[in-house]
């Protein structure tokens, strides 16, 4: 990987970070409870996959050899490596120093959201309850639970930057 796009798979990892920690503040700042709404999880879906392509394109153009796989894929994954680790942390701090209650609060809006969901598909009171005392039991913004999260996201991501990868590769065309 050429320093260059190392250096715009950075930046492009900061602004990512940047922008998924303002969605989180403002969500915070506003309605905790949107938290658990499904839209929210497409909306991060878009900008992680949206500044990690533009991310592969940018260095793409400023690559002054052949652009491969794995140039491409080096350069996604270095920008949503980033990007993640920073709302990584800065959840961490948030839930865990900042304001714990919080925390408490979403696991609870959570619980609601996923007892109502479970109820729609047609469970039992008594499969319900079980649910219930299995996530509360559940520590949500543990250190283990958030880089269990983190090490999903990245596999998650990572298959998506393959495809990524795929369409912005150059081949070589002297070996064909």
């Amino acid at each position: 990987m050429e320093q260059s796009s190392k250096k715009l798979a950075t930046s492009y990892g900061l602004y990512l970070g940047l922008a998924l920690i303002l969605v989180t503040v403002l969500i915070y700042a506003f309605d905790l409870s949107l938290m658990t709404e499904w839209y929210l999880m497409v909306l991060n879906f878009i900008l992680i996959v949206v500044l990690g392509s533009m991310a592969v394109s940018k260095s793409k153009k400023a690559s002054t050899s052949l652009f491969t796989f794995k140039n491409a894929f080096s350069a996604f994954f270095l920008t949503i490596l980033i990007g993640l680790v920073i709302t990584t942390v800065f959840s961490l701090i948030l839930f865990n120093v900042v304001d714990p209650q919080a925390a408490e609060t979403l696991k609870e809006l959570t619980m609601e959201k996923q007892a109502e969901m479970l109820e729609s598909f047609g469970m039992t009171e008594a499969q319900i309850n079980e649910a219930m005392v299995q996530m509360e039991k559940e520590e949500t913004f543990s250190l283990k639970n958030i880089g269990i999260s983190l090490a999903s996201q990245l596999v998650f991501f990572s298959i998506i930057g393959l495809i990524i990868a795929l369409i912005f590769r150059e081949k070589d065309t002297t070996n064909a």
